[in-house]
C-alpha cells in the first residue's frame, strides 16, 4: 500500500492500518521528513523519527529533560552500537531510567512524531507488511484513533496558543515576588510551573514535564493569563540574520517617518508661501483698505 498524502491523508492512513488490524511499518515521508511508524495488529508500538532532525530522537529527549548528561548519551549510543540493543533497553540496564519513566518519554515521543507529520500537506506514504514483534519496552500499545483526536486538536488549537508568544526562541520564568500556591492550579498549569524550576527554556520545560508542545503550550497560555511568569526573548537568542531584519525594519520605520515630514513640512511652505503672497498681492491690499474704510 503506497501512494501520496494529497489524495489519501495520514488521519486516513493510519484508520485503514488499525481497522485492518496490519502489522508492519509505514514510512512517511515529505517536507524533508523521513518517518516510520511500526505497527503489530492495528496497533502503534514503537516509531522511528527523521534521523536527521535530532530534536525528535530519545537521547535528545532525554538530555534535555535532564535525566541523562550530554556524555552520558555519547556513552550510550557507543555501548548500543556494541551491544545492539536500542538505546532505551541499554540505559535500563545502566540505571540511567528507570522502565516506567523511560515509557512516558518513548510515549511523549511518539506524539510528537505523529502531530509533526499531520502537519504534511504533501509527500508519500508506503505501508509494508510484516510480523512485528515490539520489544515491550515502549509500554501498552497505542490505539491510532485515540492519538490522531488529541493529533487533530493540536492542529486545531496549537497556532492560536502559540500566536501569545514571541516568534522563535523565548525564555519563560517565574515573576519575581508572586507566591503561588500550586494546588490552586489547574493540573496542566500546575505540572508547567513546577518545571519552570529546572530551566527557562519551553522544550526543556515540557520535556520536563512529559508534555508535548502542544499541551506545555496551552500551560504556558494560562500561567500568561494568570499574569505569573514573564516571557522574554534575549539578544543573544536573535541570530545574525534575524538582528539584521529587525534593524532594517527600523530603518525603514524611520525612512518613512522622515519622509512623511519632508511632505507634511514641503506642503505647509506651500500654504505658508501662497498666504504670503495672496495677502500682500495690490488686489488684496486694495481690499483690506476698503474694508478698515467702511468700519
Amino acid at each position: 500500500m503506497q501512494g501520496r498524502i494529497a489524495d489519501f491523508s495520514i488521519p486516513d492512513i493510519f484508520q485503514l492500518v488499525s481497522s485492518q488490524g496490519k502489522s508492519g511499518s509505514l514510512a512517511i515521508r515529505g517536507d524533508d521528513r523521513d518517518v516510520l511508524f511500526y505497527f503489530s495488529d492495528g496497533m502503534i508500538v514503537d516509531v522511528q523519527p527523521d534521523r536527521r532532525d535530532p530534536s525528535g530522537m530519545l537521547g535528545r529527549i532525554l538530555t534535555d529533560a535532564g535525566v541523562i548528561t550530554v556524555e552520558e548519551l555519547r556513552r550510550g549510543l557507543s555501548e548500543q552500537v556494541k551491544s545492539g540493543k536500542k538505546l532505551g533497553e541499554h540505559l535500563i540496564e545502566k540505571e540511567k531510567v528507570s522502565r516506567e519513566s523511560l515509557v512516558r518519554f518513548l510515549n511523549l515521543q511518539l506524539k510528537e512524531t505523529v502531530f509533526d507529520v499531520l502537519r504534511l500537506k504533501d509527500g508519500e506514504y508506503r505501508f509494508e507488511g510484516f510480523a512485528f514483534h515490539p520489544s515491550g519496552v515502549m509500554g501498552d500499545p497505542v490505539r491510532p484513533d485515540v492519538i490522531l483526536m488529541e493529533g487533530m486538536q493540536f492542529l486545531d488549537e496549537f497556532p492560536r496558543y502559540r500566536d501569545k508568544f514571541p516568534a522563535g526562541d523565548f525564555r519563560v520564568t517565574r515573576k519575581k515576588g508572586i507566591k503561588i500556591d500550586p494546588a490552586a492550579l489547574a493540573p496542566e498549569e500546575r505540572i508547567v510551573w513546577k518545571a519552570l524550576d529546572f530551566s527557562d527554556e519551553p522544550t526543556r520545560v515540557f520535556r520536563r514535564a512529559y508534555l508535548t508542545a502542544f499541551e506545555g503550550i496551552k500551560g504556558l497560555h494560562a500561567l500568561l493569563d494568570r499574569g505569573i511568569i514573564e516571557v522574554s526573548v534575549p539578544d543573544q537568542l536573535l541570530g545574525g540574520d534575524r538582528r539584521s531584519a529587525i534593524k532594517e525594519e527600523l530603518a525603514q520605520r524611520r525612512r518613512v517617518f522622515m519622509f512623511r515630514a519632508a511632505i507634511w513640512l514641503a506642503g505647509g511652505l506651500f500654504v505658508a508661501l501662497w498666504v504670503f503672497q495672496t495677502l500682500l498681492s495690490p488686489d488684496s491690499a486694495w481690499l483690506f483698505s476698503s474694508w478698515a474704510g467702511f468700519f
